[in-house]
This record gives C-alpha cells, structure tokens and sequence, in this order.
C-alpha cells in the first residue's frame, strides 16, 4: 500500500537537535558571572562582619570621682560659682590606645552655659585609668531663668544642693596596630553638687557615672 511506512534500519531518534545559539550561551555566562559576584559579596560581607567583631572599640567608661562647690549665689540675675571636681577615664580596651585630640568642657546650669573650657591634648595607653583634674572653675554669669527655673533654683538654694551639667566634647583616635579609628565622641555628667558651707556639706559626693556616647 502506498501509505506504509519505510522501514528504518535501526534506532529513529527524530530530527536532529540544533546547536544552542548564542542567546543562550550569552545568558549562562551572564548567570554564572553573577553568581560569582554574588559569592565574593558574602565573604567580603562575612570578612567585614569578624572584622568588626574583633576590631569593635569598647565604649570609654567616665566617671565625676570628686566635686566641690564653694559658692553658688545669685544676685540681680548675675550667677556667681567657685567649682572644683576630678573626672576619672577608664579605657577597657585591651587593643586600643586612645590619644585625645581636641578636649572641650563646658559648664551648664539650667541648660545655660557658664564656662567653657579646653583641655590638653594627652594620651591613654590600654586598660588603664587617667584621671582629669580642671582648675577651679570660678566666675560669674548673667542667667534668664524662666519661672519654674526660678522656682527650681530658689529650691537647690533652700537645700544647698545644685544640679550642675558637664559636658565634653572630644575628637580622639583609638589605635590598634595600623587600624585608627576617629571619632567625635560626647560625655554628659548630671551632677548634684552640695555648697561646702551649706546643711549638705557634711554629705559626702557620690562617685558619678556620666553617659558615654559616640
């Protein structure tokens, strides 16, 4: 019959495959070089992240040891002070030193500033203890107390005991072989100062904590 089929010698596979073009070549490279790149991400990303780890600074510890406020008195607005204290800086780090820079200390009183100050520069070796002691800190100042400042004020007068803010400004850098890192930290200390001649003077100034950041 005319409509028989030949018979195949052999296996019959069908029409022969044809080669990939060059669109798909084109795309499996483009896979694979993404691949890789996205593989050198993640071990840099993991590098940096032991790195870190390993390298990260502890944070500076300060405290106000001793303060001493021998007068404090208000007259016709202007504010006169005579204040002595002692800020002790503990570096816990075991790998990096610290050299203080740039050192601003400023004296606050009802968020007003009083003095501000600059230290010298010094340095601090690893997991040791320095300690900064300012001269007196003597003055007056024109103070404009809002109504509830006064009211505030009028009673740390009647108790003799005063809330006086110091603050610190640095720029350092902390060293660890040839890594250096450069930072602006900022120390606040809330301090309650009691007037050496005052019914608080017998008390003694509590060692204060003051809160590190940077």
């Amino acid at each position: 019959m005319a409509d028989r089929q030949p018979y195949l010698n052999g296996n019959f596979y069908g029409p022969a495959v044809p080669p990939p073009t060059k669109t798909h070549r084109g795309r499996r490279i483009l896979c694979t070089i993404l691949k890789v790149v996205i593989g050198l991400i993640v071990v840099v990303g993991i590098l940096f992240l032991i790195l870190g780890l390993v390298y990260r600074p502890e944070k500076l510890e300060f405290d106000v040891s001793s303060a001493k406020l021998t007068e404090f008195n208000m007259t016709a607005n202007q504010l006169f002070y005579k204040l002595a204290f002692n800020v002790t800086i503990r570096n816990p780090n075991k790998r990096y030193r610290v050299y203080y820079d740039t050192n601003e200390m400023a004296i606050l009183y009802k968020n007003q500033r009083l003095r501000t100050y600059w230290l010298p520069e010094f340095f601090q070796d690893t997991k040791t203890t320095a300690v900064l002691s300012p001269d007196d800190i003597i003055g007056q100042r024109q103070m404009f107390l809002t109504h509830d400042e006064i009211v505030e004020y009028n009673a740390e007068k009647a108790a003799a005991l005063y809330s006086i803010d110091v603050k610190f400004f640095f720029r350092l850098r902390m060293k660890s072989g040839e890594v250096v890192l450069k930072l602006r930290p900022k120390v606040y200390c809330g301090l309650k100062v009691p007037l050496s001649n005052g019914p608080n003077s017998v008390f003694f100034f509590p060692n204060t904590a003051c809160d590190f950041s940077f």
